[in-house]
């Protein structure tokens, strides 16, 4: 399914597309991966040492299977992180409307109403790319112990697995349009 077909089918009666897009599935590195390179190569290598050692020790089936699912781990922060990111991009549409902005993949919508403009605009330093985040995203979830715990990097290919996707739209191509329309939509829902 397209982009446009999955934005048409998430439309309410009435509704007014200002802007659809996606995000560029070739921007594969944020700021977070500063952090996450290093820790997934830890662990990783770690990992695989742990792996090594049960396996040339026959240390029993018990510490190959916990080595294993380390290890596994270890090889999606490395390198599977990535492709769920692009795959992601590909398959997620962004829209803006004259009512809210929203996301979807054809399972889910991530939706926010457009009154106010509580977002966080970052450019690329190129000036090429645009991400647009929506600060409600911010408050954190409660964890087991119910305290409160902040929120997961976002555009890393690890955010949404076990929690929900967050209201942002990641390496916009066309950013001007995307802002004009947010910003056109913001002064249409005040009035």
């Amino acid at each position: 399914m397209n982009i446009s077909d999955l934005v048409t089918k998430e439309l309410h009666p009435g509704e007014i597309v200002r802007w659809t897009g996606s995000g560029d599935p070739g921007v594969l590195f944020t700021r977070a991966d500063f952090l996450l390179v290093p820790f997934s190569l830890l662990w990783g290598g770690f990992a695989i040492f742990w792996e090594t050692q049960a396996v040339t020790e026959n240390s029993g089936p018990l510490f190959l299977v916990f080595g294993g699912a380390f290890v596994l781990v270890g090889l999606y922060l490395i390198v599977g992180r990535f492709f769920t990111k692009a795959y992601r991009k590909r398959t997620t549409a962004y829209a803006v409307t004259d009512r809210r902005a929203f996301l979807t993949d054809g399972r889910r919508v991530v939706e926010t109403g457009l009154a106010v403009a509580d977002r966080t605009t970052t450019w690329a330093q190129d000036r090429r790319h645009v991400s647009v985040v929506w600060n409600n995203n911010r408050q954190g979830t409660r964890n087991f112990f119910n305290s409160r715990r902040a929120p997961w990097p976002g555009n890393t290919g690890t955010d949404g697995i076990g929690s929900p996707m967050l209201m942002a739209f990641y390496d916009v191509q066309d950013g001007d349009a995307l802002l004009a329309a947010l910003n056109e939509s913001q002064r249409t829902e005040r009035r």
